[in-house]
C-alpha cells in the first residue's frame, strides 16, 4: 500500500510551497488507494507555537486535504528517538563528540584558509568517548564510497560520501536532530513514499546512510523543484502573499487555490481546470515538471474569478462570512443576494465585499470628480422621476424595478448608460455596482429615496 506524508514545523502559517507539498502527496496517495499522514515536527521548542499548529491543521482542511489516521507529533516521541540513537552507539554507527563551539568555529576557519569546504573531520570519531555534559551524538558517516539515490523526478543522483561530515543526531541538551528524527518516523509511520521540495536533497543523502544503519528499507523519494517568485528567487513575503491563511484571508477560494497549485509543477494535457475527484483520478508522479515554477498571482487570481462564477452559492456565502460579519444585519437572503449579483464582476471574495459595503451604509459619500460630472442639474429630472415612481411602487421585485426603469428611460427618451450612471453614483457613491435594476432592487424602495433625495440636494 502506497502512504505518503507530510511534516510540517508549526513555526508560521502553512507556506504555499508547503500547501503544494501536502497536496502532491495527498494526490498520490488517494489516487493508488494509499493512506495520507500528517506529521507536526515540533521539536524545536523556541520556535514552535500551537497557533501554528492549529493554523496548519485550519488551513489542510481548508483546502480539502484530509489526513488519514492520528497526527503524529514529534515532540511526544523523544523516548523513541533515544532508543534509536542508543542502538546507534550500541552497533558503532555513532559517537559521542565533545568539540566545544570554539573549536569547531577554529576549524571552519583553519577550513576556508585552506580553500576546504568547511565540515566536521570526525576528531572524536574513534576515540570512544563516553556520555557527558556537553556531549553530542554524531552519526558516522561511511568515509568511502557514495551515497546513490534513484529519485522518480531527477533519475539517479549521487554524492561521494566524503562530502559528507558525521552531523549530530543528538544535541547536548538531549534532544534528537531533524534527520534523525524524520528517518526514524518515516520508518515507524510505514512511508512508502516522500514527495518533498528539492531544498531536502542533501538531508537525503545524509538519511539514505541512517536507513542503512537501522537496516529499513528506504521510501521511494520525488524531489520537486521550488516554486519561485517572478524574479526567479524563491517566493518569499517580498512577491506577496505566500501562506494559505493569507490567502484565503484575500478572498481565494479553496478549489481555486487547489487548481492552481495543481499546475505549479504538474500537468495533465492541455486541461486546465479540474474537479477534485478529477485531480485524484488524474496525478501521476510522471507528469511532474522538472522545471521550477513560477508563482503568478495574476493567474491566481483569473482562476479565482473563474471559480467564483461556478461555484455553489452557499460555498460562497461560507467564505463570505469568514472573512466578515458587516452583513449580518442584512440577514442570510439578503446577502445571498448580493453575492449572487455580485459573483460575475468580481475576481475575489473580498473584493466582493469590499463592492458591496454601499449596500450597508447608510449615508454614501461621492467624490469630486463624480459630482461634477453626474450630480448636475441635468440629471436632476432623472432623479426626481425615480423618485416620482419609487414613491408610487407598493410591491417590490427585480421585475418592477425593471418596468419603473423602462418607463423612465421611455419617457425622458434616455438611453441606459444616461439612465444607468448619474443613477449608479446616486445611489452607490461610484461607477461601479450591478446591473442599475439589481442595485435598485438590492438597496430597496426606502434606500433609494433617501440617497436621491441627499443627491438632489446636492445640485447646485
Amino acid at each position: 500500500m502506497v502512504i505518503t506524508r507530510f511534516a510540517p514545523s508549526p513555526t508560521g502559517h502553512l507556506h504555499i510551497g508547503g500547501a503544494r507539498t501536502a497536496l502532491f502527496n495527498w494526490l498520490y496517495a488517494k489516487n493508488n488507494s494509499g493512506l495520507f499522514l500528517l506529521r507536526i515536527e515540533d521539536t524545536d521548542k523556541n520556535r514552535s507555537d500551537h497557533k501554528y499548529t492549529e493554523g496548519i491543521l485550519e488551513s489542510m482542511n481548508w483546502l480539502g486535504i484530509q489526513h488519514d489516521r492520528d497526527i503524529v507529533y514529534q515532540s511526544e516521541r523523544t523516548i523513541r528517538y533515544n532508543e534509536i540513537i542508543d542502538k546507534l552507539l550500541q552497533e558503532n554507527n555513532a559517537y559521542y563528540c565533545n568539540c566545544s563551539k570554539d573549536e569547531l568555529e577554529n576549524l571552519r576557519k583553519d577550513q576556508q584558509k585552506k580553500g576546504q569546504k568547511p565540515k566536521y573531520d570526525g576528531r572524536n570519531r574513534d576515540k570512544g568517548l563516553k556520555k557527558g555534559p556537553g556531549h553530542v551524538v554524531r552519526f558516522k558517516t561511511p568515509l568511502d564510497g557514495e551515497v546513490i539515490l534513484d529519485d522518480t523526478l531527477k533519475g539517479r543522483v549521487s554524492v561521494n560520501n566524503k562530502e559528507l561530515d558525521d552531523l549530530i543526531i543528538q544535541r547536548a541538551d538531549g534532544s534528537p536532530t531533524y534527520n534523525l528524527t524524520v528517518v526514524v518516523d518515516d520508518i515507524d509511520m510505514g512511508i512508502t513514499n516522500v514527495i518533498r521540495g528539492d531544498d531536502h536533497l542533501n538531508n537525503t543523502f545524509r538519511q539514505v546512510h541512517m536507513f542503512h544503519a537501522l537496516k529499513s528499507e528506504m521510501p521511494i523519494y520525488t524531489h520537486i523543484p521550488l516554486i519561485l517568485g517572478d524574479d526567479r528567487k524563491r517566493l518569499s513575503k517580498r512577491h506577496g502573499s505566500v501562506s494559505a491563511y493569507d490567502f484565503r484571508g484575500e478572498g481565494i477560494l479553496p478549489l481555486s487555490m487547489v487548481n492552481y497549485l495543481a499546475r505549479l509543477g504538474w500537468s495533465s494535457g492541455d486541461k486546465e481546470k479540474f474537479t477534485i475527484e478529477e485531480l485524484v483520478d488524474f496525478f501521476k508522479l510522471d507528469s511532474l515538471n522538472k522545471s521550477s515554477a513560477i508563482f503568478d498571482y495574476k493567474k491566481l487570481y483569473n482562476i479565482n474569478k473563474y471559480f467564483i462564477k461556478e461555484s455553489q452559492i452557499d460555498d460562497l456565502y461560507r467564505e463570505f462570512n469568514i472573512l466578515t460579519s458587516e452583513f449580518e444585519s442584512l440577514g442570510k437572503m439578503k446577502v445571498l443576494e448580493i453575492i449572487e449579483a455580485q459573483r460575475d464582476r468580481c475576481k475575489s471574495i473580498k473584493e466582493i465585499i469590499d463592492e458591496s459595503k454601499f449596500f450597508l451604509d447608510i449615508n454614501i459619500e461621492i467624490n469630486d470628480k463624480l459630482m461634477t460630472k453626474f450630480i448636475i442639474e441635468s440629471n436632476k429630472v432623472i432623479f426626481q422621476s425615480l423618485l416620482d415612481d419609487l414613491s408610487k411602487v407598493n410591491d417590490w421585485s427585480k421585475d418592477i424595478v425593471k418596468d419603473l426603469i423602462d418607463n423612465i428611460m421611455e419617457r425622458l427618451n434616455l438611453k441606459l448608460p444616461e439612465f444607468a450612471k448619474p443613477t449608479r453614483v446616486a445611489l452607490t457613491g461610484s461607477l461601479s455596482s450591478p446591473s442599475i435594476d439589481t442595485t435598485i432592487f438590492l438597496l430597496g424602495k426606502e434606500r433609494c429615496i433617501k440617497r436621491l433625495e441627499a443627491a438632489k440636494t446636492l445640485i447646485t
